[in-house]
């Protein structure tokens, strides 16, 4: 008898090890299985200083509403097309620093500051133009897209996308 106790007690023992170690295991699994989920859906997680700094034009500018961006009695979505070629003779420098040179026009060029909040939205400021603050919804090595909500003088909010091209 003392013989068959001292056989089905190592087996108990392994069997509680056992039982342990799967209910660790599927804790462990499940705890984790939101970031799991939120890792896979193939969403952008957030962008990085790094990503922004250097040399940058504005390629494209379009709105989701079609309006009269250039006050010639047209409405359209196209905002890039009604800039003048002295409006589209800019770019943007972002440096490491979070200083910027921002060339505004083919005549006005100003220092100014950038910084990433979040890791979404791209802040960049400049005398002139004021604080401009705009989504990051797409980033390549060689482009990104920002988006940004703006309130029409009919009260109807339109979002603006912007392109802007690394040079």
């Amino acid at each position: 008898m003392v013989d068959l106790i001292l056989t089905i007690q190592p087996s108990v023992v392994l069997l509680n090890r056992f039982i342990t170690y799967f209910l660790f295991a599927v804790f462990i699994l499940f705890s984790c299985r939101s970031h799991f989920i939120n890792e896979d859906d193939n969403r952008p997680r957030g962008y990085a200083d790094s990503q922004v700094v250097g040399n940058w034009k504005i390629t494209a500018v379009s709105s989701d509403v079609a309006n009269d961006w250039n006050g010639d009695g047209l409405a359209e979505k196209d905002i890039y097309i009604t800039w003048s070629a002295c409006q589209k003779d800019h770019l943007y420098t972002f440096a490491p620093d979070k200083t910027g040179t921002f060339k505004l026009n083919c005549s006005t060029t100003e220092p100014g500051s950038w910084e990433i909040i979040n890791t979404q939205y791209l802040l960049y400021s400049s005398p002139a133009n004021g604080i401009e603050s705009e989504r990051i919804i797409a980033m390549t090595s060689v482009e990104f897209k920002t988006t940004q909500d703006f309130t029409l003088p009919n009260g109807q909010t339109a979002t603006i996308t912007k392109t802007w091209t690394r040079q």
